[in-house]
């Protein structure tokens, strides 16, 4: 088990940069030949990063100078590390399910912008002219929620000449009202191959099918969805980790504080107190480190991000403070926040269920100024990487990075149901990875719980 450190994070860093990049290239070149090196160059890149933070957070490859499975006691001084993250875990898990899909929705664009008539017309000689109908065979309103206009199929010839000898291709039009003989349009084709069709569309747009970069159109869908991520950027990054260990434990109620060891571990019911007049939500059953005393046990709930089995073996018979501050009108089976305070002075933050005097032992009362409170190191090691709760969500993950590395080496793009069954599994594939290793994580905390 390893804790999160410099070389976890640095690794994380690039694989994001990776994705940014794959974005990036979508946006400058948005339909190019396959295979698409410069896209297979960020997967790379992504792919290696991920790799190399599997191998730290899974203790194959520690850092120089410190074995994969000692805790780093020591507080370096100068980089007191304050924070504790895991309490933005669920916000930043959201903000990445939003901001990844990014890159995808770029793809997704791409992929279904190089349909066989664009390939074929690329082939041939492309040119963006200006034509003008000369037939409208069909037109059809196509009237939804969120859009309303017509699709037609057209005959057109360059303007200024009528098309008589010449076979001037085929196209449709989308337009805001019925097109008419006369009517004016840039289209793209290829003069050799004039059986291939003509695609009718803005100067931008045209110009995005030639390699050049995403059209406003692709530039206005992915803003809107830019919405999403940036949103949940805000409720992730804002200051919701406590900036201060005690921060949220000590009320205005009387601090209780009570002297334990580290028994073993467990799990438990975290209900949280309400929140003026918002709805209380249901409990959630959470890992927990058993705390023990000279008049019973309590246990410290924590995040459920956390396994506290390493905990548990790293820190067996440590001896601490545990300081939670009940209100007058709690109820006992609300959790309040706690803080576990080792002689050593590192701290785990957490929860601890309120109770009654002859469910759980109450502490003693701590009154005036709190002294040295305020300790510089949360506790480790942090079990990043869980095999037994992972592994079969990564599996779907990885479905969906195999399926993005098909689409851009360009593997069944003169069809359509190959793309499509790609497109299919990497839309899914993060969703289904992510509801997977939280059932794999219930189930596993669960088997906790029967430890009692």
């Amino acid at each position: 088990m390893r804790e999160r450190d410099l070389g976890t994070a640095a690794a994380s860093a690039l694989a994001w940069a990776g994705a940014a990049a794959f974005l990036i290239c979508l946006l400058v070149r948005k339909i190019a030949p396959y295979p698409r090196w410069d896209l297979l160059a960020c997967l790379a890149v992504s792919a290696g990063a991920v790799l190399m933070w599997w191998l730290r957070a899974s203790g194959r490859l520690a850092p120089a100078g410190r074995a994969a499975t000692e805790p780093d006691r020591s507080v370096t001084v100068g980089r007191r590390r304050t924070r504790w993250w895991p309490e933005r875990r669920i916000e930043l898990v959201i903000l990445a399910l939003t901001a990844l899909p990014l890159p995808l929705v770029m793809l997704f664009l791409s992929t279904t912008a190089s349909t066989p008539q664009v390939t074929a017309i690329l082939a041939h000689h492309p040119r963006i002219v200006e034509v003008t109908i000369t037939q409208v065979h069909h037109s059809y309103l196509k009237d939804g929620r969120n859009y309303r206009y017509y699709e037609s199929a057209v005959t057109v010839a360059a303007t200024g000449r009528s098309g008589k000898g010449s076979p001037w291709p085929k196209g449709t039009v989308q337009t805001s009202h019925p097109p008419h003989p006369g009517n004016r349009f840039l289209g793209l084709y290829a003069t050799d191959a004039p059986a291939a069709g003509i695609i009718l569309d803005s100067r931008a747009e045209l110009h995005a099918l030639l390699g050049g970069h995403a059209g406003p159109g692709d530039l206005a869908l992915l803003a809107l969805y830019s919405l999403f991520p940036l949103v949940f950027a805000v409720a992730a990054l804002r200051a919701r980790a406590a900036s201060l260990a005690s921060e949220g434990v000590f009320g205005d109620g009387g601090t209780r504080m009570l002297r334990v060891r580290l028994a073993g571990v467990g799990a438990g019911d975290r209900l949280r107190r309400p929140v003026g007049t918002s709805k209380q939500a249901g409990p959630v059953l959470s890992p927990a480190l058993r705390l023990a005393s000279s008049s019973g046990t309590r246990d410290l709930l924590l995040e459920r991000c956390l396994d506290p089995v390493p905990l548990a073996d790293a820190l067996k018979d440590s001896q601490g403070r545990l300081y939670w501050t009940p209100r007058a009108n709690d109820r006992p089976e609300w959790s309040t926040p706690a803080l576990l305070v080792l002689d050593d002075g590192r701290y785990l933050r957490g929860a601890t269920a309120i109770g009654t005097p002859t469910q759980a032992p109450t502490g003693e009362p701590v009154t005036g100024f709190l002294p040295g409170l305020e300790p510089g190191r949360p506790m480790g090691p942090y079990a990043l990487w869980q095999p037994h709760v992972h592994t079969p969500g990564v599996l779907c993950f990885a479905a969906a990075f195999i399926a993005v590395v098909l689409l851009v080496s360009g593997v069944g793009s003169g069809g359509e149901a190959l793309p499509t069954a790609c497109l299919l599994v990497v839309a899914s594939g993060p969703l289904a990875g992510v509801l997977m290793i939280g059932r794999r994580r219930t189930r596993y905390v669960r088997q906790l719980a029967q430890q009692r």
